[in-house]
Order: structure tokens, then sequence, then C-alpha cells
């Protein structure tokens, strides 16, 4: 029987970390398993460290809320509670509004963008993060204001590169579903974004499963294709729910990943499960519910580790014969 197309690439991807695997040291990294805690809502940070920590999770990517020098999150005190549960921040979460945003057709609001990463660069290298991610445009502005907002954008992040690149940080685009944002949906587009900018500073691509599902062809194949210009992967089920409790194929995403040699970098696997339909960014600023999210995080923490255990040890006939590859 002809298998489907995404079979294919399912193929690929296998084939793909098997022959990778061979060079595998018996000391080979894990991939670095981390939670992006913007969506934990207004949660004093030790409350979620605490939780995180429960459940082995060892790094954060923390929400980029220095909104002013007064909102936000301070140095010395977030290293103090992060330190006290042994917890590390891998990078910051940049939030693109329609109220700031390099993509905006008025100077004011990109200047707003400007002057907002540029103190979200001086807290990333405070904190010791590596990365700073971003969208294009704005989320919550599905419709375009124009053709030029791709050559918009890069105009404006060039603006904060010569920042990043003073505070040591990497700065990486986000592409993002089109019913969020009117520009860069994909990671070619990304990329195509990311040569306009033509920065060191501003090279990377963050990607994202729940968007990949809209706009990549097949998630594994984009990480083989494009994965080794990735800092972070932001994880989410089908459904924008815990890892498990909907209908992706984890397992071809973590064999992709290894695949690219991806767990030997700097680079971080962050879970961001933000529940299901509305608006998830609404509860960025509300109490959140602290049952809903332990379970949310057990859940995805220990999901995530059993795929990857099992992937790491299946042997090459049980995955051919899961996938369906004859004649290897």
């Amino acid at each position: 029987m002809k298998p489907q197309p995404f079979r294919v690439h399912d193929q690929r991807v296998v084939k793909a970390f098997v022959e990778a695997r061979r060079s595998h040291t018996a000391d080979e990294p894990r991939l670095k398993f981390g939670w992006s805690n913007w969506g934990f809502g207004t949660e004093e940070l030790g409350v979620s460290a605490e939780r995180l920590a429960k459940y082995g999770v060892r790094y954060i990517e923390l929400h980029g809320n220095l909104y002013s020098d007064d909102f936000g999150y301070k140095p010395d005190a977030t290293l103090k509670t992060l330190g006290d549960h042994g917890i590390t921040v891998s990078g910051i979460c940049g939030m693109v509004t329609p109220d700031q945003e390099f993509a905006h057709n008025k100077p004011h609001v990109r200047a707003r963008a400007v002057e907002y990463f540029r103190r979200q660069a001086a807290f990333t290298q405070a904190v010791g993060g590596t990365y700073l991610l971003f969208g294009a445009g704005s989320v919550g502005r599905p419709a375009a204001f124009d053709s030029y907002e791709l050559e918009r954008s890069a105009s404006t992040m060039r603006h904060v590169a010569d920042d990043f690149a003073r505070a040591g940080i990497r700065g990486a685009v986000e592409p993002i579903r089109p019913e969020e944002t009117s520009v860069v949906h994909t990671f070619e587009q990304a990329l195509r974004l990311l040569d306009l900018v033509d920065h060191p500073a501003i090279s990377h691509i963050n990607g994202d499963t729940y968007h990949m599902l809209s706009g990549e062809l097949h998630i594994g194949a984009t990480l083989l294709d494009h994965g080794h210009r990735m800092l972070n992967l932001h994880l989410a089920d089908t459904n924008r729910r815990a890892l498990g409790h909907g209908l992706l194929d984890l397992d071809v995403i973590i064999m992709a990943l290894y695949a690219i040699g991806y767990q030997r970098g700097d680079n971080y696997c962050s879970a961001e499960p933000l529940g299901a339909g509305g608006n998830p960014y609404a509860a960025m600023n509300l109490p959140p519910q602290a049952d809903k999210l332990d379970e949310l995080v057990r859940v995805t923490a220990e999901t995530f580790r059993e795929r990857e255990q099992e992937v790491l040890g299946a042997s090459d006939e049980e995955l051919f014969a899961l996938y369906q590859i004859d004649g290897e």
C-alpha cells in the first residue's frame, strides 16, 4: 500500500535519526527541556519555580514583562528566586502587541517596540539568558497594513540588533500562524526576514509546534531542513494542550531534533501549552488556576521525557516497523 505523503516525511525523519544515532556517544546529552512561563499569568515567580522544580523542569523561558523600569521582573530578585529552586534562565519570550511592534505602519509604535526590546535585551543579559524571541508583527493583528510589512519589520529590528550583540544574546524570530499575526507564518518566511535584517545578533528562528501545524508541510521535515537555524522550540500538542493530550507525533519531532544534533548546542525545547481555543493572551494578566497548572506541567514533563526515552531506546528494527520502512 502506498504511504500517505505525511508518512513519507515521517520515514525520512526516522532514517535521518537512525543514521545520526550511529555517531552518538555513551554520554550523549539529552534535549534541554524547559518551560515558557508567560502562560502562568500573574502568578508569583517563586510559586512557578517551585512547581517547575517539583516536576524536574530545570530551564525557564521568562515572560518579557519589563514594560517599563517600574514594571516587571528585577534581575537580582529573579536570579535569587530561580536559584533557590535550581532553575536556569534559557531566554526571554518577548511580547509583540499592536501597541509595540516591528512591522507597524506608524513610527511611534515601532519606536515603542525598539525601546521595549532594548530593555528586554539588558534584562536577558542580567539574568544569564542566551536568547530573546519575538514575532515579526503583532500577535492579535492578523490583517496586514500593506505589502511592506516584512521590509519594515526588518528595518526596525536592525535598530535593536547592535543592542543584542552588546548584550551577547541571540535574537530569534518566531513564525506565527496567520490567524494571529499578519506577517511571517513559516520558517521560509522567517529566513527571508532574517536575510533582510542581515545581522548576526538576529539570525535565528524560534519554532512552535502549534504554529508549525498551520504553516509547515511537515514539522519533522522542516526541522531537518531548517532546524540548524533554530535555538528554541515551543511545545504544545495539536490542540495547544499538554503534550500527550492531542494527536502530535512527538516521537518524530524528537527524532528530527536528534538527527540535526540539536541536543549538542545551546538549544532548548520549551513547553508552551496555552489551552485550546479562544485567546491565550487574555490569561497573561489574570490570576492562574494553580491545580490546573500543576497537572499541565506534570503531564507535559512526564510525556516529553517518556517519549524521549522511548525514541532513544528503540531499536532500528522497531522504528522501521512502526513507520513502515521496508528493506532497511
